[in-house]
This record gives structure tokens, sequence and C-alpha cells, in this order.
């Protein structure tokens, strides 16, 4: 499954409330995932450190493993982990807004309101209550936003090998279990109807009519 456009937005607009009544970034870090696709591990072990402001980048070294304890990756030149992802504008301005509006900054970045790190499965059942509070009618994980970064990018013409060390997978066959249709089927259909070759066809049908007139 991916996030549709409209939970997309959704789901911002109730994260972006849950942010500004108690300050926990975690919300933020749910928001800027839509752009970088990463392992909820990832995810929540994003430190300060990591961003290079000046290059506009982030890199991705360590996570939170199964016991809740964070590590560095085994092997540091691995695209399956360690790589470095480019911040868009959007995410630029979430996260200077983590530091103009918290009043106790963590070595890392998603926090709670005290400055303590964010866990996997805080961040998890963040975006469960959001999704509940929406009112989605099945929930979608954190592994749903991957797919939805991966199918989007797909879909604005980036190459799936490009779209395999985004996300740090090892393999291309994994990747492609990732691309699904990011739009729901009555916008899938509007695309369809206005390609160029539906359109030409349509254009030579009128053509013909008139001609016969």
């Amino acid at each position: 499954m991916v996030f549709y456009p409209d939970e997309i937005e959704a789901l911002f607009t109730e994260l972006m409330r849950g942010y500004e009544t108690n300050c926990n970034s975690a919300c933020i870090g749910i928001m800027s995932n839509f752009d970088w696709g990463l392992r909820i591990g990832e995810l929540c072990a994003l430190k300060w450190s990591d961003i290079n402001w000046k290059n506009e980048t982030i890199f991705i070294q360590r996570m939170e493993d199964s016991s809740g304890n964070i590590v560095e990756y085994v092997k540091s030149d691995s695209e399956a982990g360690y790589r470095e992802l480019v911040l868009t504008d959007s995410v630029i301005n979430l996260l200077k807004l983590i530091k103009n509006s918290s009043q106790v900054l963590s070595e890392y970045i998603f926090c709670n309101e005290v400055g303590a790190r964010k866990t996997k499965l805080q961040s998890l059942n963040k975006l469960r209550r959001a999704e509940r509070a929406i009112g989605f009618e099945k929930e979608k994980g954190s592994h749903c936003i991957r797919r939805t970064v991966a199918s989007r990018m797909n879909v604005s013409g980036i190459a799936l090998d490009e779209i395999r060390r985004w996300l740090g997978h090892t393999d291309l066959e994994t990747t492609l279990k990732y691309i699904y249709n990011p739009f729901r089927e009555d916008i899938t259909k509007k695309i369809k109807n206005n390609s160029i070759l539906t359109a030409n066809s349509k254009c030579i049908q009128i053509y013909s009519k008139s001609q016969a007139v």
C-alpha cells in the first residue's frame, strides 16, 4: 500500500497540529520521511550532526535496532546503510521549525518536548494516532511511506537504480517490489485520458467527422 496525495495532505495537517500542541518533533519526523523514505529505525536515529547545512544533505549512518539500541552500520560503505540524501526546501523549513520552536535541543533530531529521543515504537504510535484521528479506514504503517516515496520517484522518471540507492537497498529486485501506483484510480483514469496518444486519437476522430459533413 501507499499513501495517496489526499491522505498525505490530511496527515500533514494533523501532524502539524500535534506538533504545535506539544512540540513533539516525532510529528515533524514523520512528515520529513515523506521526502526521505527512511526505515523507521533510521529516522529515529538521526542526529543534528548528520546534517550538512552548506551542501543541504543529510547522512544516514546509524539506526535503532530491534532491541531499541542505536547502532552504527557495520559496513559504512554499503549503500544498504550509509548514504547521503539531498534535503529539499520543505524539509529544511521543517528542521528549522524544530530548531526555532523547541525549548530543549537534543543531539537527536526527533524528540519529545523535554529532549528525549523518540523511539521506533513511539513514532509508529504517533503515525497510527494521526491516522485514527483522520479516520483512515485501514491503517498504513511506516513502510508504506517508503513505498510512497519509491513510487513517486518512479512516476517522476527517476532511474530505478537511483531509487534503489536512495532507499538503501542492495538489490534492484527489492526496489521493484516498492513500486506502486501512487494515485487513486480516478486520478489514474484522468491521466490516461489526457495522454498524448489518447488526445491525438480523439482529434483525428473529430477531424474525420468534420470532413464527412
